[in-house]
C-alpha cells in the first residue's frame, strides 16, 4: 500500500534500503586490514550514483571522509569469483522481488535480453570472459551479461543476471534463466529478439512449458509466406532447421497493416487466432517499454577500464540492484516523483551533509 511521504522521511527510507542491500554482499576477505566491508561497499554506492570510476569517486569522497582507495577496491573485488557473485546477487535479487511483487506464482510476461560492454584487452582471444561480437566503437570483443526481467501487473523487476561466458551457448543461457524466473512466477509469455533465434532454444521452451513471441526474420521462406497470404492477418504452421537437422516447430504470424507495412512473428502461444493483430503488436511493444529499464540501469554503473570479467560482473549486478530497489521504492512512495535523479540527489545530500556534521564537530 502506498503512503504519502515527506522528503525526510524518504531520505530515511532511500539509506535504509541502500544499507539493506550493502549488507547482504560481502567480500569474503578472510581478515580486516584496515577497513571494515561496509566502507568498501559505501564507495561502491558511491561510483554507482555518480557513474565515476574508483580512484576518482574516492578521491571525492577522501575530502570529508576516509574510504579505500579505488585501487584497494579493484584489489577487494578481484578476489571474488564469478560464483560468489552470482550467488550474493541472487539473493539481493530474490529479496527485492518480494518486496515488490510480494508472493510467488503470479502471472508474468518475461523478457531475456544481453548486455554488452566493449572491451580492448589484449587476453580478448584467451580470457573465458570475454565474447566476440558484431563489430562495435572500434572492436568486436565484449563482457556480455544476460538479464530477465518480469513484469506482474505493469510492475517490472531484473530477476537475475548470468555472465555470458565464452564456454556457454545461448540456449544453456536462456535454459538457467528461464528456471530462476519460473521458480517465482508463471510465465505467461517469453518475449525475444531476433538474435534468439535457435532450434535449441525454442525447443527447450517448448520442453519447459515456456510459450514465447519473437519478431520474425524475413528470409526467403518467410517471405514466401508472406506472399501467399490471402488476409491482412494470417497465421500458418512454421518450423526451422539448423545444420545439424535438428527441427523447432512453432507458428508464424502475418501481418499486413494499413500503412501497407508487414510484420511477422514466431510464436509457440495457443489459439493464436482468438486475438487480433493489434494484440500481439502491443504484447511485444512491453519489451520496447523495457528498453527504458535497462537505460535507466545505466545510470546507475560504475564506471572502469578494469579488463577483469569478476569485476565488471560485480558491478553491472550492482547496477540491476540499485535499479530494482529504486523501482521497489517507487512504488512504495506517493506524493513525490520518486526519479532516478532524486533518488541519487537524496543520497549523496544525506552523504555530504552528514559528513559536514563530522567535519564540524
Amino acid at each position: 500500500m502506498q503512503q504519502q511521504i515527506k522528503l525526510s522521511e524518504l531520505k530515511t527510507l532511500l539509506i535504509s534500503a541502500k544499507k539493506e542491500l550493502n549488507s547482504m554482499l560481502s567480500l569474503n576477505r578472510t581478515k580486516k586490514i584496515k577497513y571494515e566491508e561496509a566502507k568498501y561497499f559505501d564507495l561502491v554506492t558511491f561510483l554507482s550514483l555518480w557513474n565515476a570510476a574508483g580512484e576518482n569517486g574516492s578521491k571525492v569522497m577522501n575530502i570529508l571522509d576516509d574510504v579505500p582507495s579505488g585501487d584497494a577496491l579493484m584489489q577487494q573485488l578481484q578476489k571474488l569469483n564469478v560464483q560468489e557473485v552470482e550467488e550474493q546477487f541472487n539473493a539481493v535479487f530474490e529479496k527485492q522481488f518480494f518486496k515488490l511483487i510480494k508472493k510467488k506464482g503470479r502471472k508474468a510476461i518475461v523478457i531475456i535480453d544481453v548486455h554488452e560492454q566493449e572491451t580492448y584487452s589484449k587476453e580478448k582471444r584467451a580470457s573465458e570472459h570475454i565474447r566476440g561480437g558484431k563489430h562495435k566503437n572500434g572492436t568486436n570483443f565484449f563482457f556480455k551479461f544476460a538479464t530477465i526481467q518480469i513484469i506482474v501487473k505493469n510492475k517490472v523487476l531484473t530477476l537475475a543476471v548470468k555472465f555470458y561466458l565464452k564456454k556457454k551457448s545461448l540456449a544453456q543461457i536462456v535454459n538457467e534463466l528461464v528456471k530462476i524466473a519460473k521458480k517465482y512466477v508463471k510465465v505467461k509469455t517469453l518475449l525475444l529478439d531476433r538474435g534468439f533465434r535457435d532450434t535449441k532454444i525454442l525447443n527447450d521452451l517448448e520442453f519447459l512449458q515456456i510459450p514465447m513471441l519473437m519478431p520474425c526474420i524475413k528470409d526467403e521462406k518467410t517471405r514466401r509466406e508472406f506472399e501467399k497470404a490471402k488476409h491482412k492477418f494470417h497465421v500458418v504452421k512454421y518450423w526451422w532447421e539448423n545444420a545439424k537437422g535438428e527441427y523447432a516447430d512453432f507458428k508464424l504470424i502475418m501481418m499486413k497493416l494499413d500503412n501497407g507495412k508487414e510484420i511477422g512473428f514466431y510464436t509457440t502461444l495457443r489459439f493464436v487466432w482468438l486475438h487480433s493483430a493489434k494484440y500481439y503488436l502491443d504484447l511485444y511493444a512491453k519489451r520496447w517499454n523495457i528498453e527504458t529499464g535497462y537505460r535507466l540501469q545505466n545510470l546507475f554503473l560504475p564506471k572502469t577500464t578494469c579488463v577483469k570479467g569478476v569485476v565488471r560482473y560485480f558491478y553491472f549486478c550492482y547496477a540491476v540492484a540499485m535499479h530494482n530497489l529504486w523501482l521497489c521504492l517507487r512504488s512504495m512512495v506517493k506524493g513525490i516523483t520518486l526519479t532516478v535523479l532524486t533518488v541519487k540527489v537524496v543520497l549523496v545530500y544525506f552523504w555530504v551533509t552528514t559528513h559536514l556534521v563530522k567535519e564540524e564537530r
